[in-house]
């Protein structure tokens, strides 16, 4: 089963990044502006994907 997961997300992740090699040429629309993340917005984006995790862990603990 973990196998199977494994090659599912890595296929995802493949098929998210082909948009970024489909235009090549004159026909491209022109690069945008996007915001970068500075560190204590991403510091922040993990301590709360952390959160997440460790609530769901806890519950799972405490159910068993």
């Amino acid at each position: 089963m973990k196998k199977i997961l494994i090659g599912a997300s890595a296929t995802m992740a493949t098929l998210a990044a082909l948009p970024a090699y489909a235009c090549t040429g004159l026909g491209c629309p022109p690069p945008r502006q996007v915001p970068e993340i500075s560190a204590l917005e991403g510091g922040a984006a993990i301590a709360a994907l952390a959160a997440v995790v460790l609530i769901a862990w806890e519950r799972r603990r405490r159910a068993a």
